[in-house]
This record gives structure tokens, C-alpha cells and sequence, in this order.
């Protein structure tokens, strides 16, 4: 929801989008019921949700699924700087700035349409299990994972070596074990020359061009890469498949909860233009 109220505001109400307003209209309710403050600057009361606001903003540029308790008390260390700096004589005069008092505004707008877009449209959508189950069976192909291969190889430095393996294991037939003694990629010689998984697409193409042709247990002649001269194997062949229903359920709902919100939009937009006195000067854009 909150991207979409962003892309709104950018792109059809030509608002300063504020990156730290985002946060701030999902959880204004918190202000509404203050419980009691986490620190007392100078009289002035910080409360958990303003640490909460800070915590969802250091998540998203951290990458962090999880905040620990030295970084939270590092967050509320910086909103009582903040704070502080708030409080000093000079602040007052900065907000008569025309500059500045045109963005507080821009700031203010930018939440109580987000608020308003979020009562409108937001708290009155809903997505059933039978919308997800149609959109899944019409569109089921958005959810085809591609052919894999549970792959090996033996790199070496030169084409005479590796055509020297080769002819090695035509008559010994151990992958592995050959691999263990003379691939020069390691770690993965000391595994067999196993490669891991690899999906279609995902891997060198000179590489790819050869392991989605082979057959399981085939050999490949040599490959030239950057990185030297390779010899293949595929140890088995996973089939394209369609993800099952479960695994992408959530998904699915966010998809149609987007469509449904756009759509919503449109429809109040279409309402608002009805009854309002527009004029556009195109000549002056």
C-alpha cells in the first residue's frame, strides 16, 4: 500500500515525496494512544513509536530483518540529538525561512493525502481465496520456475590436460574421484567437481550452452571459458515446474490488492475531477 501512495503522489499530484513520511502515516495511530515516554528530553517526551518509525527506516537501508538491542538504543541516541538540536534558539527562526516553511507544508500535505488516500481506498479492499485460486489458474505461467541441473565439471589450465582427463575418463568412469585430483577449481574439486544446482540462464553461457543439453550421467567434450578448459557431467535434470498454489499465495494477493487499488483510484479520481473547476494552461508547463 504505502509504494503505492508514493507513486500516486509523484506521479499525479506532483508532491515532494518525503522517503521518512512513508513510515510516518502507517503508524500514526501511536500518537493518537501515547503510553508512557522512553526518555525525557528537556522536558520534551519520546515515546516508543517515534523509535519504531526510526527502527522500520534503519531496516530498510541496512537490509536487517532484525534490530538489536545495542542498535535500538543506538536510534534513540539519535532522536534525542535530534532533539536537542530542535531546541536550540536558532531553530525558531529557521522556520520562519520561506524556504523551509514551504517544505513543512509540502510535508503536510504529503501525509494527509497519503491519510486520506489510505481511508478512501486502503482500509476497503480485500482479496478472497477465490480471486487468488482464478488469478492462479489463468495465470499460472507467472509462476513456471525453469529447468535446473544438479551439475559437476573439472576445470583445467589447458586444452592438452583436459583432453588428457577426458581420455582418463573414458576408461576409468569416476567423475568424481578424477575431479579430486585434477580440477584446479577449488573448493569444488574437493567435492567432486560438484557444482551445485544451477538454474537456466544463471551460469556462463558457454557453460549453459552445454549442461542444458546433456543427458543425466553424459559427459560433455571440453568447454572453453575465461576461467580455462571444463568437462561436464549433469548428475540429474529437474524439470520446469509451476510453483504450487501455497508457496505463492501471498503473492498472488498482492498482485490483485495492487490491480484493485489502481483501479479504486481511477474511480475516485474520476469522481473528484466531476465536480471540481480545472483549468490547465498547457502553453506554461
Amino acid at each position: 500500500m504505502r509504494k503505492f501512495y508514493s507513486f500516486i503522489l509523484y506521479s499525479c499530484m506532483t508532491v515532494l515525496a518525503s522517503v521518512s513520511a512513508t513510515p510516518l502515516l502507517g503508524n500514526c495511530h501511536a500518537a493518537a494512544a501515547p503510553i508512557q515516554p522512553v526518555a525525557i528530553v528537556n522536558g520534551i517526551e519520546i515515546y516508543p513509536f517515534q523509535v519504531e518509525l526510526m527502527m522500520e527506516e534503519f531496516k530498510s537501508k541496512t537490509k536487517k530483518q532484525e534490530v538489536s538491542a545495542e542498535d535500538k538504543g543506538m536510534l534513540l541516541k539519535n532522536i534525542i540529538r535530534r532533539q536537542l538540536i530542535l531546541q536550540q534558539k536558532e531553530i525558531a527562526d529557521f522556520r520562519k525561512e520561506q524556504e523551509i516553511s514551504k517544505r513543512v507544508k509540502e510535508f503536510e500535505d504529503d501525509l494527509v493525502v497519503k491519510k486520506y488516500l489510505q481511508n478512501s481506498i486502503g482500509t476497503t479492499l480485500q482479496v478472497s481465496d477465490e480471486e487468488i485460486a482464478e488469478y492462479y489458474k489463468n495465470k499460472s505461467y507467472e509462476f513456471r520456475s525453469p529447468v535446473k541441473v544438479v551439475a559437476r565439471h573439472i576445470l583445467l589450465p589447458s586444452k592438452e590436460e583436459a583432453e588428457d582427463v577426458l581420455k582418463k575418463l573414458k576408461k576409468i568412469d569416476d567423475f568424481a574421484e578424477l575431479a579430486k585430483k585434477y580440477s584446479i577449481d577449488l573448493p569444488m574439486a574437493k567435492e567432486g567437481g560438484a557444482m551445485g544446482t544451477i538454474e537456466k540462464g544463471k551460469t556462463l553461457p558457454e557453460l549453459d550452452a552445454v549442461l542444458f543439453i546433456l543427458k543425466e550421467g553424459e559427459i560433455s567434450e571440453i568447454v572453453q571459458t575465461p576461467y580455462g578448459f571444463h568437462i561436464l557431467t549433469v548428475d540429474k535434470i529437474i524439470p520446469a515446474q509451476i510453483s504450487p498454489l501455497e508457496e505463492v499465495k501471498q503473492k498472488i494477493r498482492v498482485a490483485i490488492l495492487q490491480q484493485k487499488e489502481a483501479q479504486a483510484f481511477n474511480n475516485m479520481v474520476i469522481t473528484l475531477e466531476k465536480g471540481a473547476n480545472i483549468t490547465i494552461f498547457k502553453e506554461r508547463l
